[in-house]
């Protein structure tokens, strides 16, 4: 009771401060309705041109190139029918194809326990990539009658959202791990050439400024898988010399624009022939002692070494990258080049087994239009001219601004008595990349096998035209 005397004879005490109270507040809120009134548009405004597009939206794909790993979930593949057994052999070749994919290195795959559990749901693929955290998702079907089995696989690419490959697989069933096996296999090898095609093409399209030395790598190499072309090279030096800048113990930085030198070497846009050679020599050891074991410096070891004449130690090289990464197709293809141009006998032959296996793994392969090309070195070695006509002129098609194949084609013209058509071979080079003559290209092949008396195989007829001295 004495509390309520209290408080009224406050409020009468206190009566003239809380009407003027009363009446600031008042007036506060008819000036905060004034100016809402008043700045709302504005606001407005403002608020839409935050939503709009800027730079920053790219964020997240500049961020999958700030990853020096390709990411990739290997959902379970469905099985379209209500036979058990089925859905067996569709889970065996998902593990097959994550256990292959385990083991190559630079590549993060989802483990199985995580691919298996959001495949039970039935999440879009883009949730699904976001769930796990990859780029890239790979899915597939299997479908079975009487002894025959179908697999349907295909690869998202999540940054672009859409469906970047496909492929089916048509298999008779005598041993089902045999073909388990081998269809996993065929899935993986083809995959790691549209994921590295992918991530290449996706780092062409930025700025260089937002990339950082791992993506400007990648940026690089966009020329190559694309458009073969001499400004191609040197641009791709510039990225590749902006990434060792970046970071100077990025060996795979430091091996890429040696491998690169040497194909200004063998295209003879450089300069200074001697010292692009010198150049690429110091910068392969050097990436060779930073990282020995990394299969990418392996792989462009190989190159450099073969072009400067080191045959033996490229061989080494990339004997060691198909150890490591059986699956690796196209260091596969590099040695199988090697042993075409350098090697006796067997190794031509192993050399042909090696690119007939990887168009059987992967016939659509971004690499495939070098690969016609190395297969024409091989039927040279077989002296199956017209072979060597039809590879290279199937090579150029795919892939026009690869030059060599003019020289193959010219020296097959002439061992097939046909000079003219060996001339405008020749001619057609010069339009491509008027630096790289037929004598040059000679002296390419010279370097590469150890001398003049081990190059008959791709200059004789060149020779006997008196197309090169």
């Amino acid at each position: 009771m004495e509390l309520i005397n209290y408080t009224v004879q406050w409020l009468t005490d206190n009566e003239s401060a809380l009407s003027a109270m009363a009446a600031i507040l008042v007036i506060a809120g008819i000036t905060y309705g004034a100016l809402r009134y008043i700045l709302t548009p504005f606001l407005q405004r403002n608020s839409e041109e935050s939503k709009k597009p800027t730079e920053s939206d790219d964020a997240p794909k500049v961020t999958a190139l700030h990853n020096n790993n390709f990411s990739l979930a290997v959902l379970l593949f469905d099985a379209l029918s209500s036979n058990e057994e089925d859905e067996f052999v569709a889970a065996g070749i998902t593990s097959e194809i994550i256990a292959h994919v385990t083991m190559v290195p630079h590549i993060r795959v989802s483990s199985r326990l995580s691919s298996y559990q959001v495949s039970k749901g039935k999440a879009d693929i883009q949730r699904i990539a976001e769930q796990l955290n990859t780029r890239f998702v790979l899915t597939g079907s299997l479908r079975h009658k009487d002894d025959r089995i179908r697999v349907i696989a295909q690869l998202s690419d999540i940054n672009a959202n859409a469906e970047i490959w496909a492929q089916t697989y048509d298999r008779k069933i005598q041993d089902l791990f045999e073909v388990q096996q081998d269809i996993a296999k065929c899935i993986v090898g083809a995959v790691l050439g549209e994921v590295k095609l992918a991530e290449t093409m996706f780092a062409g399209s930025l700025p260089e400024q937002s990339l950082d030395a791992w993506g400007l790598v990648q940026k690089a190499f966009h020329f190559w898988l694309t458009n073969f072309t001499p400004d191609g090279i040197l641009k791709a030096c510039d990225y590749l010399r902006q990434a060792i800048k970046i970071d100077p113990n990025y060996a795979s930085a430091r091996a890429s624009l040696a491998m690169l030198l040497a194909q200004q070497m063998t295209t003879r846009i450089c300069e200074d022939y001697e010292a692009c050679a010198d150049e690429a020599r110091a910068l392969i050891e050097t990436a060779y002692q930073q990282s020995p074991n990394d299969i990418d410096v392996l792989e462009n070891a190989g190159v450099v070494w073969q072009n400067i004449g080191e045959s033996r130690r490229a061989e080494l090289a990339l004997r060691r990258v198909v150890q490591m990464a059986p699956l690796n197709l196209i260091s596969r293809g590099y040695l199988a080049l090697l042993l075409a141009f350098t090697g006796d006998e067997a190794d031509v032959e192993e050399a042909e087994q090696l690119i007939l296996e990887n168009f059987a793994t992967a016939p659509k392969h971004p690499s495939a239009p070098y690969w016609n090309f190395f297969l024409a070195v091989v039927e040279l070695r077989h002296k199956n001219y017209e072979q060597v006509i039809s590879l290279t002129k199937k090579s150029l098609i795919q892939q026009p601004g690869w030059v060599h194949n003019y020289f193959l084609m010219a020296n097959a013209h002439c061992e097939l008595g046909d000079e003219s058509s060996a001339i405008i071979a020749i001619e057609n080079a010069a339009t491509i990349n008027p630096h790289l003559t037929s004598q040059l290209f000679a002296e390419n092949v010279y370097r590469i096998v150890g001398g003049q008396e081990h190059a008959s195989w791709f200059v004789d007829g060149l020779k006997e035209y008196k197309l090169i001295k």
